[in-house]
């Protein structure tokens, strides 16, 4: 069985730097709290947690003047100010790319409407939303566009300016670019494609070598957003895409006369999580 790799499987730069930070700052301090998991990753999560780092879900749970770290999805502003009222100690890993998404919607807020394409419940998109006022619309699919129209209306406001949540699919995104403009034809309409390079890299490089092989193989957690477009974009060219977390539920597969397989990682997945996935595909098809 051939199997094919992905080159760009596996953590991205600004997961592995929020990752290696994190480590260091759990093992300098005693107590150190973490708003909402890290990077949608299970193993690395429990990996920090082992280490002493403690997750919450609610800046409420964390006691006042303690450190905590903001995730590298970012958070709402609302968060950073109640916790500046809290005395807390952050240690801000958000990924520079998010940043820079909210900085540019803070300052497009005062005279533009913001249409932030992603997925509403992601924690990347609430954070977004945090910095974006009151004049702004998620949308996720063309069937929302004409209700995020609506809402412009009553803003009165005479541009729009739209943002993607960075691990958001770059052709939907495109094609909903598109729909935006058509729709919103009488308005100036900016479109900020912020989905992150190594993102839409990913992307591409699944799509060719779905197109290559039997089966293939997507390793990342279950709730990891650019993990679940690898498989989407994947199931468009292949017709067995299996979706693990690690080594262990590859044993459910079957991969009997599969010639030959191929190998992609989301942005979270730790380099030696893949290594274990390419060593158990290596053992079973001599």
């Amino acid at each position: 069985m051939e199997i094919i790799i992905g080159k760009l499987s596996g953590m991205c730069e600004g997961v592995r730097s929020a990752v290696q930070k994190a480590k260091e700052i759990v093992k300098n301090n005693e107590k150190v709290y973490c708003l909402g998991e890290l990077v949608h990753n299970r193993q690395v999560v429990d990996a920090l947690e082992k280490s002493g780092m403690i997750t919450v879900n609610d800046i409420k749970d964390i006691p006042n003047y303690s450190k905590v770290i903001f995730r590298a999805h970012g958070e709402p502003k609302e968060i950073y100010e109640r916790a500046f009222r809290k005395g807390l100690d952050v240690y801000d890993l958000t990924c520079s790319k998010v940043q820079t998404i909210h900085e540019k919607v803070e300052k497009e807020k005062k005279k533009s409407f913001i249409i932030i394409v992603g997925n509403e419940n992601h924690p990347e998109v609430i954070g977004t939303e945090g910095f974006a006022g009151e004049n702004y619309y998620v949308i996720d699919d063309a069937d929302e566009i004409l209700d995020a129209y609506m809402e412009y209306e009553k803003t009165k406001m005479g541009y729009v300016y739209v943002v993607a949540q960075t691990t958001f699919s770059s052709k939907k995104f495109d094609m909903l670019a598109d729909e935006l403009r058509k729709v919103f034809k009488k308005t100036i309409v900016m479109v900020d494609k912020t989905i992150c390079r190594a993102t839409e890299k990913r992307q591409e490089e699944a799509g060719e070598i779905s197109k290559e092989v039997n089966s293939m193989v997507i390793i990342g957690g279950k709730n990891s957003a650019n993990t679940q477009k690898l498989v989407e974009i994947s199931k468009e060219n292949c017709e067995n895409v299996y979706f693990i977390q690690t080594k262990k539920d590859l044993r459910k597969m079957d991969f009997e006369g599969v010639e030959k397989v191929g190998i992609m990682a989301g942005a979270s997945t730790p380099p030696e999580v893949v290594e274990e996935v390419i060593e158990f595909l290596n053992k079973i098809g001599k």
